[in-house]
């Protein structure tokens, strides 16, 4: 992988975070593809031979997509009104978050590693 290859791989995986955000309901389909393409990409990151700056800057990007991790109590009044609904509401809240949350990181990274450059 190319230094240019990094910053269009970086970029892609920002607008999928965005759209992904974007959209009413993040399905587990999307959010099985978005870890598919995470996983593929730092592998890629492990098998070339950047500088150490650009591996430290890549290694603060968060890429853990477990939204249980995430805006916890903001929604616990829709479990006891809604029930399932509830539950899957601030399933797909905390999706969002984690996806927005990962998106600024990718955009932060991006600019660091465009200024490494």
């Amino acid at each position: 992988m190319t230094e240019e290859t990094l910053i269009k791989y970086l970029e892609f995986l920002k607008t999928e975070c965005l759209r992904h955000q974007n959209d009413k309901i993040i399905t587990d389909d999307e959010l099985n593809q978005l870890e598919i393409e995470i996983t593929r990409f730092t592998k890629r990151v492990k098998e070339n031979e950047f500088s150490e700056k650009l591996k430290f800057e890549i290694s603060k990007i968060d890429f853990n997509l477990d939204e249980e991790n995430h805006n916890h109590s903001k929604f616990k009044i829709f479990n006891f009104i809604g029930g399932f609904q509830g539950k899957e509401f601030k399933e797909q809240e905390n999706r969002k978050q984690r996806f927005l949350k990962l998106y600024h990181d990718l955009d932060a990274s991006l600019f660091n590693i465009k200024s490494i450059l």
